[in-house]
């Protein structure tokens, strides 16, 4: 480390105007969108990291996984119990990578670039980007059909529009939380900060009319038949790949912590703030999905996994409107942060510059068009133990690697200069591409891939995220201790 281009103030490393005029001298990634945010602009404390999990947990993903879990044969609380346990699980890959984000300033991107390499760094970046742009058409879509309820329900020939208005209510959703993921993390704060408490008070309206089809007896509703467990249903065949599936459903969003804890005023900041929110509001919207779902069966006889089909079937517009302005809602606060603003960042991040930040977020969400997300959710089953553990084979040998080579390899001290600067230096690696770590990295999520369609593999893909964080995360560590030996 030169001290003459960073220096140590607390827990943070703070880049030097003579390392910045390094950075500048020489050809970088250094822009407006990958700089260090400065100490002086930092305002995210323990309550906007707390709001931002509030915002992202308290979706309709969770909701639907929760409600899938039931569908797929587990009781209410054995679904509880996964889906908590997962989401506490993943929060340690989440603030594992925030202390990067704390520590220095910078974003996901720089993280990838300087473990990756340059050029190395486009694989785990084309992954994530990937994956965000299709989670986020895919919440997009369900926050479509919520507006298009709206729409229908105060303009009623709207409905003899079928597809082709749900189809533009999906693009009016859509252009809404392009606005916003356009505006910048600070309009994600803001309405973060505005929604979280609503959410809450929202989708407790939801248990209360469960509770009301039960004539308020929470062992009724507990007890309806589609929250009881299935005789022909094992749960310890169910809970593994389950419990993969819940720690991959927001491994995503962990991977890419740092774009949002390089703005928290301390490394407390983030970890309290993800640890006292996270599993907590975890619980309590799978609770919301699990009263939803016993609260359908008893009022409409049939299991109902998908919040706006359940909507759909009440007649008072009064609760139509509500129903999916909470829908609406809490798709918008996880969609923005959650979905679209990484690959936003990591789009921005490349280019350097040449579009401005509105320009790469209609860019980047114009490409979740192809994605089709209307023919994507074709059941809760195909959501969780399909569509996820995909998810968890992408994901998890990246966040392996990451976690080593931050903790292990470099002990969390990093070179700015070098982590910018093109063509040169420690992170340069083999002309850009840290080998060791891609082969690791493709060689797990290609032996994770085999096991969707080798029978005897089936376990390894039912437990990808598991499987490619720890075994990569082992592997690798092994190639660096080998390193060291041979050095």
């Amino acid at each position: 480390m030169d001290t003459a281009f960073q220096e140590e103030k607390g827990s943070f490393i703070v880049l030097t105007s003579s390392g910045e005029k390094e950075i500048q001298r020489k050809k970088s990634f250094w822009s407006d969108v990958t700089r260090p945010v400065p100490l002086t602009k930092r305002d995210w404390r323990t309550r906007d990291v707390a709001n931002l999990w509030i915002g992202l947990i308290v979706s309709i993903a969770v909701y639907q996984v929760a409600s899938g879990l039931l569908v797929a044969g587990m009781t209410w609380y054995e679904a509880l119990l996964t889906i908590v346990l997962g989401h506490t699980i993943v929060m340690f890959v989440a603030i594992i990578l925030g202390h990067y984000g704390v520590k220095y300033g910078m974003n996901y991107t720089m993280l990838g670039k300087t473990i990756f390499g340059e050029k190395g760094l486009c694989i785990p970046a084309i992954i994530r980007g990937i994956l965000g742009i299709f989670w986020f058409g895919v919440q997009a879509w369900i926050g479509g059909q919520a507006l298009n309820i709206i729409i229908a329900t105060i303009f009623p020939a709207w409905q003899n529009l079928d597809f082709l208005g749900t189809f533009l209510s999906f693009l009016l959703f859509w252009a809404l939380n392009v606005y916003i993921a356009a505006s910048g993390n600070k309009a994600v704060k803001v309405l973060e900060g505005i929604s979280a408490p609503l959410l809450i008070v929202m989708s407790l309206i939801v248990i209360l009319w469960g509770l009301s089809t039960a004539d308020w007896n929470i062992q009724t509703l507990l007890n309806a038949p589609v929250v009881q467990a299935r005789d022909d249903v094992d749960f310890w065949t169910l809970f593994w790949p389950a419990l993969s599936a819940m720690i991959a459903f927001d491994g995503g969003i962990a991977l890419s912590m740092p774009d949002f804890t390089r703005n928290c005023v301390s490394q407390k900041a983030q970890i309290v703030g993800q640890l006292s929110s996270a599993p907590l509001m975890t619980g309590y919207i799978a609770f919301v999905g699990i009263c939803g779902t016993a609260g359908a069966w008893l009022a409409f006889g049939k299991e109902i996994w998908e919040p706006a089909v359940l909507v759909g079937c009440f007649s008072s517009p009064v609760i139509r409107l509500l129903f999916s302005s909470f829908i609406i809602i809490a798709v918008l606060t996880t969609n923005v942060a959650g979905n679209l603003l990484p690959p936003v960042n990591i789009v921005a991040s490349y280019i350097k510059g040449r579009l401005s930040y509105p320009k790469v977020a209609v860019l980047v969400a114009v490409l979740s068009l192809f994605a089709q997300p209307w023919n994507s959710l074709s059941s809760a089953y195909h959501l969780i133990f399909d569509v996820t553990q995909l998810l968890g084979a992408l994901l998890g040998p990246i966040s392996g690697i990451y976690i080593i080579s931050y903790l292990l390899e470099y002990h969390t001290d990093f070179d700015i200069v070098d982590s910018y600067i093109q063509g040169e230096g420690k992170y340069f690696y083999m002309n850009g591409w840290n080998m060791k770590a891609l082969l690791v990295m493709v060689g797990f999520t290609a032996f994770i891939l085999s096991g969707k369609f080798i029978p005897s593999l089936n376990f390894v893909f039912n437990n990808a995220y598991v499987f490619g964080t720890l075994g990569a995360g082992i592997v690798y560590y092994m190639t660096v201790l080998l390193g060291r030996k041979n050095s």
